[in-house]
């Protein structure tokens, strides 16, 4: 288990913006990278299992099984299939506007209507294959989902309500590859795992807020108070977060058993001031703000 950074983040900007930032504190956010996500591990299984061709002749070096079954039919599914190959290769970014596209070529693809029960058995035996195998990185390191009822759920097309507090893939966007690979890899070759993508882009493993806590709040402010894994979130995200809803954002993160504190403000995604250093060497006022939190140990 890693040591716990605690953060402290005071927003200060227009009350509907303080609205949307308690709305990613308390996970109220539709995820929709995660139905891109769900969707793009659906479509990769098809092809893999040669219930989706491209129709062109492709090569995809990444995972050439995925192509395996060569050049299909011009049928409005395997045209669709061939267009999220494209962005698959391209690594596209999860952000609204891409989400929502991915998301048409799901249904263009004609995957949803292809339930389980329907499935040839040799289709079934392919998929089974794959998805035991990344069952942990796709559905979480404890699931023990069978792949019918993951599947079928999918076909279901329900678009989850709700997120992870605090949850950091909707301030900056993962990418399509990252997400497919999984949080382990092995699945893209050349393909960054979500754990090597995490770490270098977020400056955390898991990119949420854990143990949130709304600590004060008012019309025009609002101080969530998280935990992260190992140290802070990089500050590229810190960046984002205050640009994005156009405030005033002061980032305090202490980590006691490396030893390390800081402080840093923004003004609309503009850093304007910042200091840091080691648990006992900054001004006692810095220390009250950067103290260990006491909720979380190991």
């Amino acid at each position: 288990m890693p040591n716990w950074c605690s953060n402290r983040m005071h927003f200060s900007g227009e009350p509907a913006q303080i609205a949307e930032i308690k709305r990613l504190a308390s996970g109220a956010v539709t995820p929709l990278y995660r139905r891109a996500t769900n969707e793009g591990i659906q479509l990769f299984l098809a092809g893999s299992a040669g219930l989706l061709q491209t129709t062109e002749d492709v090569q995809f070096e990444p995972c050439p099984g995925l192509t395996d079954a060569g050049r299909g039919v011009v049928s409005p599914e395997n045209i669709a299939f061939t267009r999220w190959l494209t962005h698959l290769q391209n690594g596209v970014l999860l952000d609204e506007q891409n989400c929502l596209m991915l998301h048409e070529l799901w249904l263009q693809s004609g995957t949803g209507q292809r339930r389980w029960e329907g499935l040839p058995d040799e289709v079934r035996e392919t998929i089974t294959v794959h998805f035991t195998a990344k069952r942990g990185d796709w559905c979480g390191f404890w699931s023990n989902e069978d792949v019918s009822v993951w599947w079928n759920r999918l076909c279901d097309n329900v678009l989850p309500e709700k997120t992870m507090p605090f949850d950091l893939l909707t301030v900056l966007p993962t990418r399509l590859d990252v997400e497919v690979n999984g949080f382990n890899g092995g699945v893209l070759n050349g393909v960054p795992s979500a754990y090597h993508w995490y770490t270098e882009q977020y400056g955390v493993k898991w990119p949420v807020g854990y143990e949130v806590n709304i600590s004060r709040q008012g019309e025009n402010f609002i101080q969530v108070d998280f935990d992260t894994p190992w140290c802070q979130p990089e500050s590229n995200v810190v960046a984002e977060l205050s640009r994005r809803f156009g405030c005033t954002l002061e980032h305090w993160y202490a980590e006691q058993g490396c030893n390390f504190c800081g402080w840093q403000r923004y003004e609309r995604g503009e850093l304007v001031d910042v200091l840091w250093g080691n648990w006992n060497g900054l001004p006692r006022q810095m220390m009250m703000s950067c103290r260990k939190s006491p909720r979380r140990s190991g």
